[in-house]
């Protein structure tokens, strides 16, 4: 691990405990309307696979309609554009990332960090891969670089196929090479890029494409969901 990513998880934790406290007031708020909806837990734990391979509970304010004893929905892992397990109020706390408010208290904990490649479900990781084993070196992120080049991609590849196997065939290397690079090339300056991009991401008009051509140049792997959703 860098020095630079040494030094960020530790303010990562700082700053995840402060936004934890700031924003409990608005994840209170929304868990009560989910409860409201439709009567059940409005706050679950999904598994998901962290630093060294362990598996941790990621929070989530739940976006799902409840069909299992543990107030979870059944079904895969993967969620498609029109998922119809997904709740009226899900989608919209989806369409603005609400319901990944309360993972600040993972990165509190020292489970994830802010920005980082994003955990995946233990379905899809093979401790086998030496890739995969280096992108666990560090606790996965809230958000990443990988999101903004291959969000759109992944949505359609799992509308085509959502069992999981074009997902784990196609998609996955495709996440794990940008991951790598990342870290690979964690910086300041870098994490400036992706913060950045980010913000411009959920801005109406204000993508940018710079992060993009910094990875479609560093990464070949990129170049399948980048020419894919110009």
């Amino acid at each position: 691990m860098s020095t630079w990513l040494s030094f960020r998880l530790i303010v990562d934790r700082i700053l995840g405990a402060i936004l934890a406290v700031l924003t409990a007031p608005l994840v209170g708020v929304l868990a009560v309307l989910v409860r409201r909806h439709d009567g059940d837990s409005p706050l679950i734990t999904v598994p998901r696979v962290g630093v060294n391979g362990q598996t941790f509970g990621m929070w989530k304010i739940r976006s799902m309609r409840v069909d299992t004893a543990d107030g979870h929905a059944s079904g895969l892992a993967l969620t498609s554009t029109n998922d119809q397990r997904i709740t009226p109020i899900g989608a919209r706390m989806r369409s603005l990332h609400l319901d990944e408010l309360p993972q600040l208290y993972n990165v509190a904990l020292g489970q994830m960090c802010l920005l980082g490649p994003r955990p995946e479900a233990p379905d899809f990781v093979d401790l086998e891969n030496p890739v995969w084993r280096q992108v666990l070196t560090v606790p996965p992120g809230i958000a990443g670089p990988t999101q903004l080049i291959v969000g759109d991609w992944e949505r359609s590849e799992i509308d085509k196929d959502n069992n999981g196997d074009a997902y784990q065939r196609v998609v996955v290397p495709v996440k794990l090479a940008i991951d790598r690079w990342y870290l690979m090339n964690a910086s300041p300056r870098l994490d400036l890029l992706v913060l950045t991009s980010l913000i411009r991401h959920v801005l109406p008009g204000g993508e940018s494409k710079r992060l993009q051509e910094v990875v479609a140049a560093s990464v070949p792997e990129s170049s399948l969901p980048i020419l894919s959703h110009p």
